[in-house]
């Protein structure tokens, strides 16, 4: 359970005040908002990444005591473009201590012809495979994906929706922002919206 209680999340105004939201396991929750509304802030602070006031918590426990429960890999900028797809496919095993065989994603996402490549070499769509592949192979419980579906054509789209749907019934919790609401209706089980300065269900 990821649990957000009394969050004020501010840039140059508040994003949210004294905001709070229960996000439960085994449950796909879409972030949906317009681009500059604050998805990549709230996703950050929910990291660590960005100051806060109030409480987030991963089963009680702060996100310092959880890291290894915990995958977010905010865009294709944070690759090295100078290492291989491969290099970081092994960091994250070794990190995240995982049992998955590295072949297993590399195989699902038809990586072979280039995964021993520089990152520097990869278009926008085999980047973003990459970072599914990533997410996958980390094997964590809360996966926490920003604009996840960039760069993808229709196929590989439903390949990530088939993916978020076995990391469903595996009890993680799954946490997709896009500010493209059709997208995320497809997959998953409640739509949350910034209202107000409020986290809101729609669905």
């Amino acid at each position: 359970m990821l649990t957000i209680t009394n969050l004020d999340l501010k840039t140059n105004e508040f994003i949210l005040q004294n905001a709070s939201y229960t996000f439960e396991t085994g449950t796909i929750y879409g972030i949906v908002a317009r681009n500059g509304m604050g998805k990549t802030t709230l996703f950050r602070a929910i990291n660590n990444l960005k100051k806060y006031s109030g409480t987030i918590t991963f089963d009680n426990r702060p996100v310092t005591k959880a890291r290894q429960d915990i995958f977010y890999f905010e865009s294709e900028n944070w690759l090295n473009p100078s290492l291989s797809g491969i290099d970081h496919l092994k960091f994250v095993q070794q990190a995240w201590h995982s049992t998955i065989p590295i072949d297993t994603v590399i195989n699902y996402w038809k990586m072979q012809d280039y995964v021993k490549h520089p990152i520097k070499t990869y278009s926008l769509g085999m980047k973003q495979k990459l970072l599914i592949a990533l997410y996958q192979l980390s094997d964590a419980k809360y996966l926490i994906m920003d604009e996840i579906s960039n760069g993808l054509d229709e196929s590989s789209r439903q390949m990530l929706h088939d993916l978020m749907t076995t990391f469903k019934s595996q009890g993680k919790l799954v946490l997709v922002s896009s500010h493209y609401k059709e997208d995320l209706t497809k997959v998953c089980d409640h739509l949350v919206t910034f209202d107000n300065k409020q986290l809101v269900s729609e669905t």
